[in-house]
């Protein structure tokens, strides 16, 4: 009796979840100018745009793109978006609850920066910005895959298609990669392509590097929150010194982790930017 209502239990969340969903997106209202965060997967902007959202008392939404994909049912949206199938104002206005906040976080809003311009032209706009040697390799962690493999293999396929929207980030759909690299290669084309989107975005648009956020949080957020004429709430260092600071182990360097084949591939791909932003 117990399995047979777990069973039916799962689909039956699944239903008013949806519902819940329906309804927040019906009542739901956009904010017609949020602080909008892009940068690619891993390079921080969720615990850059996060800390300042608890600094300034202000809401916060994270990864819409994200949410579409796996609570909506309308699968990977980006890639319609970058090709103009499905125009960015009507995503904002199909999905309104993910863009009702003060704080709207997506790392692929780094490939949208004129289209948001457009359709926000009052929200300032951040781009975090990550070593990619590091950037790629924290990707591949949150993957549970090595950095030195010439090509994926059937577990790294199988573990991709569980992780629903990690496949299309590794193949850089939507993007126009070169699709004879390999995975290595194409990460590091994309961390490539949403730098060239942010030099070319034609709009001021901050920059914030993750190094130096590392640095000093607190300093970097109270920084942050005055060029974008937000008002400190809180003691953000008086917040940070009461949590547990994990820097995380790492056995390998990053020699050994990527291997020299890969690492000198993402050097090259990247290099020119990386000097540009002090990347040795």
């Amino acid at each position: 009796m117990q399995g047979t209502w777990l069973r039916v239990s799962h689909p039956l969340r699944q239903a008013v979840s949806g519902a819940i969903r329906y309804c927040r997106h019906r009542t739901a209202a956009v904010f017609p100018s949020p602080v909008i965060f892009g940068g690619s997967p891993k390079s921080g902007t969720t615990a850059i745009a996060a800390l300042l959202a608890e600094a300034t008392g202000l809401s916060i939404s994270n990864d819409p793109f994200w949410r579409v994909l796996r609570s909506d049912g309308d699968g990977y949206l980006l890639p319609d978006v970058l090709e103009g199938n499905l125009p960015l104002d009507a995503f904002v206005r199909k999905y309104p609850a993910y863009f009702s906040a003060r704080i709207v976080k997506d790392p692929d809003f780094v490939f949208l920066y004129r289209e948001l311009q457009q359709v926000f032209p009052e929200s300032p706009q951040v781009f975090i910005v990550r070593d990619p040697r590091q950037n790629i390799r924290s990707i591949l962690d949150r993957l549970h895959m090595r950095g030195d493999l010439e090509h994926l293999g059937p577990a790294e396929n199988r573990r991709l298609a569980r992780e629903g929207g990690w496949r299309a980030v590794l193949d850089g759909r939507g993007l126009g990669l070169d699709g004879r690299a390999n995975y290595i290669g194409r990460l590091a084309q994309r961390w490539v392509r949403g730098v060239d989107a942010y030099f070319a975005a034609g709009t001021p648009v901050h920059l914030v590097r993750y190094e130096d956020f590392l640095e000093d949080r607190g300093a970097l957020i109270a920084d942050l929150a005055e060029l974008l004429g937000l008002e400190l709430r809180t003691d953000v260092d008086a917040r940070l010194a009461r949590r547990p600071t994990h820097h995380g182990h790492r056995s390998l360097s990053t020699e050994a982790f990527f291997g020299e084949r890969n690492l000198a591939l993402i050097e090259h791909t990247c290099g020119a930017h990386m000097a540009k932003f002090g990347y040795a």
